[in-house]
Order: C-alpha cells, then structure tokens, then sequence
C-alpha cells in the first residue's frame, strides 16, 4: 500500500491548542472554543453572509462562544472595546491563527481580522481538508481490512472490540479535530500510550511502542495496520499473563469490561510482592463508584434474558440494598446468599434448556439420551477453551462450587463458597468482593447462556 503522510500545518507542539479563557468587562468570564475543522465550514458560511465586517466578527465569535451562555441578539449588545478584546485573545491563543493577523485598535480592525480568518482558511484549511479527505478513504480501508482479518474476536474480548473501536475513531477524529488534529486525538493517543507502555513491560522487546509511531501523528497510516499486524501471537501471549494473575487472586474480566481496566489489572500484575488488596481495590472501586452505576448497569442488561427475566426483582432489590445500606451495616451478609441461590436456579434452568434433566433417584444430571453427565465439566465443555471464559467457568466451579464438606476445610481455602454459605457454616462471607464476584459469576452465565440460546 502507498504510504500517505497527513502534514500538521504547525509543529506538534503548538498543536495542542485549548480553549480561549478571558474577561470582559461586558460578560466577565468568557470562555471560547478552539476553532475545528469543522468550525471553519460555518466561518466561510459567515463570511459570504455577514452584513459587515463587524458583524463578521459578532458571528464568528458567538459560535465559539461556551460561557456565558448568551443568544447572538444578547451577545451582539457587547461593548466594542470588549469585542475587540474577545478577538484579539481567540488569535493569540491560536498560533496558527496569530500569523495572519496583528493585534491592533486601529480604525480596520474588523476588516482586517474577517481577512485573517479568510486568508488562514484560504492557505491552510483548504489544503489541510483535502489531504485527510484523501487520507480517510485510504484509513476506511484499513478499518475495514482490519476488522474483516480480526471479526473471528469481536464480542469475544471486550478489549479487542474496544481497540478497533478506537482506530475507527481516530477516523472521524481527523474530521472533527482542532486544525493541528492533536488536541481532538490526545484521548486516543493518550489510550494508545497506555496500551503501549502497558505490554512493553509485559511482554519487553516483543512490541514496539505504539506512541513512538503516533507522537506527531505525520507517519503513515499504515501504521495502524502494523500496530497490530502480530495481534493474534500477543493475544495470546496477554491473555496467559492476565489469566494467570486473575486466576492466582480469583477474579475474571467478564465482556463489559473496558480496555483500560484490562491494563490496569495488568499494570498490577508487573509489580513485585502480593498484590491481592490492590486487585481487590480495582474490581471494588469499579463497581461501587458513583453510587454502584456500572453495577447496577450490568443488572439491567440481563432484563432481556429468557432465564434471568422472571428473577430481575430480586436482583434488582439486590443493587437497591447496596445503594441504600446504611453506615454500619453490611449489606453483603444479606446479599450474597441470595445472588447464590440465583446462581443455582440459573445455573440449573440453564442446563434444562439445553436438554439436560437431573435424574432424583439417581441424584446425577442426565444427558437427551439418558446418559450420565458430570455437570461440572459440561460447563467446562462449554467455554470452548477460551482462556477468558475457561477462568469466569473455574471460579464458578471450583471456587463457589468447591467441594465442601462439614466441619472440613476447603482445599482452597476461600470464603466465597456456595456450601460453606447456603448451610450457615461460613461466618465471614459478608465483604463487598464476594457480593461483586457473585454478580461477575450472573454476568457469566448471562452471557454463556445468550450465546448457547440463541443458536
């Protein structure tokens, strides 16, 4: 493929512009956005409408307008010494802008700065529009590439799914960014130099850095395609490493999860020593910030499951307690038990829907065929070795389903088991992991069962 180079009209570091912030003795504060690409499109608009040039510079700038919030008539009223001063701190603040145009309070003011932004879209945001026009075709083309070789993974791995979204929006950034593009892409970048920092220490000389390819952002598009071109070996490479240490601490990701909590659990791992409170911190403030919201979002998109439908009351009531409990008490001793007993009955219901039915006399789970069936590695059949999945299928089976005798000790020790619980035996289940844990294990079999279902 033809290497296509997007030139920045100004060096990378006057690129990142911000939002102009000033006073007027008219407004007082005001805040003005940075012109976009996009901005400049309504600009020449202005500037073939506009009765003067005043009125020019009264327009343009009441688009920019953030704060204070003001109609074009009730901005028009501003005083002259406050609009000239308003247009002279939006050139300043942008370099590329300040080119064209010097401050001045001499009688042409308005002309000349209705002509500095003429001129400036004239040179440079003319040719600049053009040359991503040309350059987004060829990135559409990339996306397109990219995703057809790697479709076999998305709904699979949320983190996958979520970096080719990424790339797809770097796309429409180029549209929608500031005229040196960086501003409206640092996110992006800044997502990228997470990802990037985040496997080189994992997997060392293996990855490049992503950030040395996008710093500037004048390298080739290309460089999309290659950023990934090996994805399919480091996969599987960080999907051992993060298996192991969310196995090693009992934990799982389940799709939800967004990529860059994934490099956070990473990120821990590469530390030395225990780092079991500090990946129980991560799971508990994900959860629980802004009063249980992505906990209470998990809950809702099970409503259209045909197995989970009829319980949402109960899990609903589940997310209610713990965003009413009060200070002092422990909502999970009372919420736990009752996410298990969900579990089973969806555990249960889920098996039956696929053909199986517990035999009472034999007190074993039958195939269609009648045949003897240890559920436990049913489930394990049905995770398709997926490493992701064959982890959220060990915790629900070897570490709530353990076995458990009475009076016995576990042979993993835990306190989040189903027998240990349900028959009174375990005192100490009550903490705030285990209820999340209990919610991941739902999540699971949500998932699980809307693959299998539906097929």
């Amino acid at each position: 493929m033809e290497n296509i180079i997007i030139k920045l009209p100004i060096s990378a570091d006057e690129a990142v512009a911000s939002n102009t912030k000033t006073k007027s003795k008219t407004l007082g504060d005001v805040e003005l956005k940075y012109a976009s690409l996009d901005d400049f499109e309504i600009f020449v608009k202005f500037l073939d409408n506009a009765k003067d040039d005043k009125d020019f510079a009264i327009q343009m700038l009441h688009h920019q307008l953030v704060t204070p919030e003001l109609t074009l008539t009730e901005f028009s009223k501003i005083s002259e010494e406050d609009l000239k001063k308003l247009a002279n701190d939006f050139v300043k603040n942008d370099h590329s802008l300040s080119k064209y145009f010097k401050e001045t309070t001499e009688v042409g003011f308005y002309a000349k700065f209705r002509n500095a932004i003429k001129e400036y879209n004239d040179r440079e945001i003319r040719p600049l529009r053009a040359s991503i026009k040309t350059g987004l075709a060829s990135t559409l083309n990339i996306f397109q590439d990219f995703e057809d070789k790697y479709k076999k993974y998305i709904g699979q791995s949320s983190y996958i799914t979520e970096s080719i979204s990424g790339i797809s929006a770097a796309g429409k950034a180029f549209e929608e960014s500031q005229l040196g593009v960086v501003k409206s892409l640092k996110p992006i970048l800044e997502n990228y130099r997470l990802t990037g920092t985040v496997l080189s220490e994992i997997l060392g000389p293996q990855i490049d850095s992503w950030e040395k390819n996008v710093k500037f952002f004048a390298t080739t598009l290309d460089n999309y395609a290659s950023f990934f071109q090996n994805w399919d070996k480091r996969k599987q490479i960080t999907d051992t490493m993060l298996a192991k240490l969310l196995k090693r601490y009992k934990w799982f990701i389940i799709p939800s999860m967004p990529y860059s909590f994934v490099l956070k659990v990473l990120k821990i791992g590469t530390k030395k020593g225990n780092q079991r409170k500090a990946l129980n911190r991560l799971f508990i403030d994900f959860f629980t910030s802004n009063n249980f919201s992505r906990l209470q979002s998990l809950v809702d998109g099970w409503s259209k499951n045909i197995i989970f439908e009829p319980r949402m009351r109960i899990l609903g009531n589940c997310i209610s307690t713990l965003k009413t409990s009060r200070k002092g008490t422990n909502p999970s001793d009372l919420i736990l038990p009752a996410l298990i007993a969900q579990i089973d009955g969806i555990q249960q219901e889920f098996m039956k829907r696929e053909g199986l039915f517990f035999d009472p006399n034999k007190r074993k789970w039958k195939d269609p065929k009648g045949d003897k069936i240890d559920w436990k590695k049913w489930f394990k059949d049905q995770t398709l070795d997926d490493r992701l999945d064959d982890l959220a299928n060990d915790i629900f089976l070897n570490i709530l389903f353990q076995k458990a005798l009475p009076g016995k000790p576990l042979a993993t020790p835990f306190t989040f088991n189903r027998h240990k619980i349900l028959h009174g035996e375990s005192l100490k289940y009550g903490r705030i992991d285990n209820t999340i844990r209990a919610f991941l294990i739902l999540d699971f079999l949500a998932t699980l069962s809307n693959r299998k279902l539906k097929k």
